[in-house]
C-alpha cells in the first residue's frame, strides 16, 4: 500500500503469523530490537498481538515489509507509541529474514514509514529507541535524517552486561512558504 524503491508496506495478514512468529522467536532477531525479557513467545500470542492490529487503531499502526521484487514477508515495522497532542510517534522495525540484512531494506522501509507519519498521521516529530550495540540499525537511521539525541546511560541488561540506549529523532520537514 505504501511503496518504497523496495518494499511495501501493507497491512498484516493472517498468513504473515507463521513467519513473524518465527522472527519473534528468533534470539538473533529480537536481542537487538526488545529491551525486555527475551523470551519465547507462542503462536496464540503472536495472533493475539496481530489481532490488535487492524486500520481502525488510534494509536498503534504496524505494517508488514515485503519485497517489491518477490512479494515476500521479510519483517515488520511501524509505530507503537502516538502522542497525537505533541505530535510525535514512536517506531521500531524489524528485518527478520536474515537475507534481507544490510541490503538497503530496512532503510527503504524507515523511510517509507516516516514519510507516512509526517505525511499521512501529520506528526512532527519521530522518535526510535536504539541499543548502543546494533550498529546496523543506528547507520539505518542516520542514512534516514535520524539524529541523535540523547543516551540512557547503562539502561538495558543483555548477555552479562549493561548497555546505554541512544534516543533518536528526525523531525518533519519544513514547508516553504
Amino acid at each position: 500500500m505504501y511503496q518504497g524503491k523496495l518494499v511495501l508496506l501493507r497491512a498484516l495478514e493472517q498468513q504473515d503469523l507463521a513467519d513473524t512468529h518465527r522472527f519473534v522467536n528468533d534470539y538473533e532477531t529480537m536481542r537487538g530490537a526488545m529491551s525486555g525479557m527475551l523470551y519465547p513467545s507462542s503462536m496464540e500470542d503472536e495472533s493475539r498481538w496481530a489481532a490488535g492490529q487492524s486500520s481502525f487503531t488510534h494509536g498503534e499502526y504496524q505494517f508488514a515489509i515485503e519485497t517489491l521484487e518477490s512479494g515476500l514477508l521479510i519483517g515488520r515495522c511501524g509505530f507503537y507509541k502516538i502522542d497525537w497532542k505533541n505530535r510525535w510517534g514512536e517506531l521500531g522495525i524489524l528485518i527478520g529474514e536474515k537475507a534481507f540484512r544490510l541490503k538497503g531494506y530496512g532503510t527503504d522501509a524507515l523511510t517509507v514509514l516516516s514519510r507516512f507519519g509526517f505525511s499521512e498521521l501529520n506528526l512532527h516529530k519521530l522518535k526510535v529507541s536504539v541499543f548502543d550495540f546494533n550498529h546496523p540499525a543506528l547507520r539505518a537511521y542516520e542514512k534516514c535524517g535520524f539524529v541523535r539525541e540523547g543516551v540512557l546511560r547503562q539502561e538495558i541488561y543483555r548477555e552479562g552486561a549493561y548497555h546505554d540506549v541512544i534516543q533518536m529523532a528526525l523531525f518533519a520537514p519544513s514547508i516553504e512558504k
